[in-house]
C-alpha cells in the first residue's frame, strides 16, 4: 500500500445533487501517490504546516479513476453533521482545501465475481472501480445493486449507462423507495440479492450503518462465509 501523503487542492468543479449532497473536484497541487479503487482519503478545510498537527478533517471515498489521480480526485459527500455543514458552506470552486491519501482496505479482486451493494451516497466507493473496469474493458462479472429514496437521489447515470453499454459482465438491478424510478419498488431486498449472485461472489456492502449490520448478519445467516463480506462501513 502507499504511504499516505498530504496535498493541499484547489476546487475546480461543485455539483450540487440534492440540497444535501454534492460531489466535489480537486486539482491537486502536489503528487498524488496510486490508490486502489474503493480507498478514502481525509479533507481538511483549515491550512495544513509541517510543523503542525494535521487539522480537524472528515474521510471520502475517492471517487476518481487511479488513472487521472495527477490531475483529478473527487468525493461526494452527503451533508449530516455540523462537520459537513462547513464543508457545503465553505468550498465552492476556487477554494483551497487539504487531503490526506491513501488510506482504507475496502478493496476489489479482479478474479471473482462482485456483488455490488449500495445504498444511497453509498455508491461512491464504487465509483473508482467502474471507472477502472471500463478503462480495462473488463469482463469481470459485476452487479451492482443501488437503493435510493427517489429519483433525486440517483447519482452518476452517466457512468451507470456507460457501464451497462459498454462492460460485457455488468449488470444493475435499482431500488427506488417511492417509485419515481424504473426498477424496483422499495427498499433493497439482500434475501433477493443472494438469491441472485453467482456461486463464490464477494458481496461488498456500502450505504448507512443500519442497512450494513442488518446485510451482514443476513448474508451470515444465509451460509455466506465471513471472507465473502466485505464491509465500507461508514461509522
Amino acid at each position: 500500500m502507499a504511504t499516505p501523503v498530504k496535498v493541499k487542492a484547489l476546487v475546480t468543479r461543485v455539483v450540487k445533487h440534492t440540497p444535501s449532497v454534492v460531489s466535489y473536484q480537486f486539482a491537486p497541487q502536489g503528487r498524488v501517490p496510486k490508490f486502489h479503487p474503493g480507498q478514502f482519503l481525509h479533507l481538511a478545510l483549515d491550512a495544513y504546516s509541517p510543523d503542525r498537527p494535521w487539522p480537524e478533517s472528515r474521510v471520502f471515498s475517492i471517487a476518481s479513476a487511479t488513472s487521472e489521480r495527477a490531475r483529478e480526485l473527487s468525493v461526494t459527500i452527503s451533508v449530516k453533521g455540523a462537520y459537513t455543514q462547513r464543508i457545503f458552506n465553505a468550498l465552492q470552486e476556487g477554494s483551497e482545501c487539504w487531503l490526506k491519501l491513501p488510506y482504507g482496505e475496502f478493496l476489489f479482486p479482479d478474479d471473482s465475481p462482485l456483488v455490488l451493494i449500495a445504498g444511497g451516497v453509498g455508491i461512491t466507493p464504487f465509483l473508482s472501480l467502474l471507472k477502472n473496469r471500463l478503462e480495462m474493458k473488463s469482463g469481470q462479472p459485476i452487479h451492482l445493486f443501488y437503493g435510493v429514496r427517489s429519483a433525486e437521489y440517483y447519482l452518476f447515470d452517466e457512468l451507470l449507462k456507460r457501464c451497462e453499454a459498454e462492460m460485457s459482465n455488468f449488470c444493475m438491478t435499482v431500488y427506488c423507495e417511492d417509485g419515481s424510478l424504473p426498477g424496483n419498488k422499495g427498499i433493497l431486498d439482500i434475501t433477493a440479492i443472494h438469491s441472485t449472485a453467482p456461486q463464490k461472489a464477494i458481496f461488498f456492502l456500502s450505504g448507512p450503518p443500519a442497512m450494513i449490520r442488518a446485510f451482514r448478519k443476513r448474508l451470515r445467516d444465509l451460509g455466506i462465509d465471513g471472507e465473502r463480506i466485505r464491509v465500507d462501513d461508514w461509522e
